[in-house]
């Protein structure tokens, strides 16, 4: 039998395709010096939500590393490496001071940045506290989250600032949920617009009030970006074309459209209800941190609930380990899906089709910007400041145009993709100005 079995074409031969396979680990690897791992720290993760910062240090691991994050008493939040570098002691344990924190083992002081502020235990001309430092990485604090960068301190970016982040009109709560799957399983889910008409729609029932209409296969089409990728979907409800714009910004950075919406008139450029990072905990753990994105106007069945927001939780079905098994079974959400797939799912397992561009698009991006790294060579990756922000797209445009009974899924694609385009030319301009002229371009180009 060879090594590399993936497949039988005999029934009942679950012991060939049994026989061991390796995962990808360039892919699915995060550790300090993996080529996954360095890619990752290339980049600003949000690491906590500012609401567990109180009056101890926060233990947590992200990118198999394991820390410690506080705010000390001037406000200022640090991240350190979870063990002193005196004699390994768990800054857990350690003390918030009005300047940076103390280790509870011997009182070795550690400033934010990691710069040794004090040994009291040594001679007052001990050279330690200027020759060493703690492990410290640099931090971000923005609407209820918080940001690291964890590579190497000359090749620091400035922090991306997207236009996502300041909507008018639009609360963002913030939240964080943990998956013990690889980070990609779920990052996944994300670049796959055919999950939502089975797993959704026609297998377990419409789980999202307002999208009813999803259980139809959408017209889907992949715009290719620098950064990452955009795609469109779009679907046919009597003479009006749905068509949602999905962001997926790499590593992991997603939006998507109206959480709970209804099909029922046209409306152009309508933006996103979430936005979320899948960050790698480790090889085999993920968490999800992002913010649920309150508008009226976007959500215009006005279901969403700010309260079921927040640690471990969102106010749409199936994100979380917190509901029952019996329940999980007779109606799996996205978490069962991509933990489903166990720790680690082994790729050389999968038979990937058609539905599957998506997933495979973002596979060999990756595996592009992870070996750049790896040779030293500088990647695409998204920058913005407040005043110039990094564009993105997620939300709906909803169009009235009469079915083309000749070929209609023909023209949706052509249709979405003209969308596309005229979004795209958009990026010339800036906050409403941009609004304003893709809404006015799509109204001429679409008029009914």
């Amino acid at each position: 039998m060879p090594e590399d079995v993936r497949w039988s074409t005999r029934p009942y031969d679950g012991h060939a395709i049994n026989q061991p396979l390796e995962p990808d680990l360039e892919l699915l690897q995060v550790g300090s010096g993996t080529p996954g791992g360095e890619y990752f720290r290339r980049f600003w993760q949000p690491v906590a939500m500012t609401s567990q910062l109180g009056d101890t240090p926060v233990a947590i691991r992200i990118l198999g590393e394991d820390l410690v994050i506080f705010r000390d008493l001037e406000g200022r939040i640090g991240l350190l490496h979870k063990h002193c570098a005196h004699r390994r002691a768990s800054l857990e344990y350690g003390r918030i001071e009005k300047r940076g924190l103390r280790c509870c083992y011997h009182g070795w002081h550690f400033d934010v940045d990691g710069t040794i502020l004090e040994t009291p235990g040594e001679p007052e001309d001990s050279p330690i506290r200027h020759t060493i430092c703690q492990g410290a990485y640099s931090v971000h604090e923005f609407k209820g989250l918080v940001f690291a960068y964890m590579g190497p301190p000359e090749k620091l970016p400035d922090f991306p600032y997207y236009d996502s982040m300041d909507i008018p009109d639009h609360d963002m709560v913030p939240y964080s949920i943990h998956s013990p799957c690889n980070w990609l399983q779920e990052s996944e889910n994300a670049m796959d617009p055919y999950h939502s008409v089975f797993l959704h729609g026609r297998v377990n029932g419409p789980q999202f009030p307002g999208l009813e209409h999803f259980v139809a296969l959408p017209v889907v089409a992949y715009h290719k970006r620098p950064e990452g990728f955009v795609y469109s979907h779009s679907r046919r409800k009597d003479d009006l074309i749905l068509i949602r714009f999905h962001d997926h910004f790499l590593p992991s950075m997603a939006q998507n459209g109206g959480m709970f919406q209804v099909l029922s008139e046209p409306k152009v450029f309508s933006r996103t209800s979430l936005t979320k990072w899948v960050v790698p905990v480790d090889d085999t753990n993920a968490r999800k941190f992002g913010w649920r994105h309150f508008n009226d106007k976007d959500e215009v069945l006005r279901q969403g609930n700010k309260d079921e927001v927040g640690w471990e939780n969102v106010d749409f079905y199936g994100q979380s380990a917190h509901r029952s098994y019996e329940e999980m079974q007779s109606n799996p959400g996205d978490w069962e899906a991509w933990t489903g797939q166990g720790p680690m799912n082994v790729h050389k397992r999968e038979h990937l089709g058609t539905t599957d561009e998506g997933v495979a698009l973002l596979r060999a991006k990756l595996r592009r910007d992870i070996r750049a790294v790896a040779a030293g060579e500088d990647i695409a990756m998204p920058h913005g400041t407040p005043d110039k922000p990094f564009h993105t797209y997620g939300g709906d445009t909803v169009l009235r145009i009469p079915k083309d009974n000749r070929d209609d899924r023909a023209m949706m694609d052509r249709v979405q993709r003209a969308v596309a385009d005229i979004y795209f030319a958009g990026d010339a301009y800036e906050g409403e100005d941009r609004a304003d002229y893709i809404r006015s371009e799509v109204g001429a180009a679409f008029q009914s």
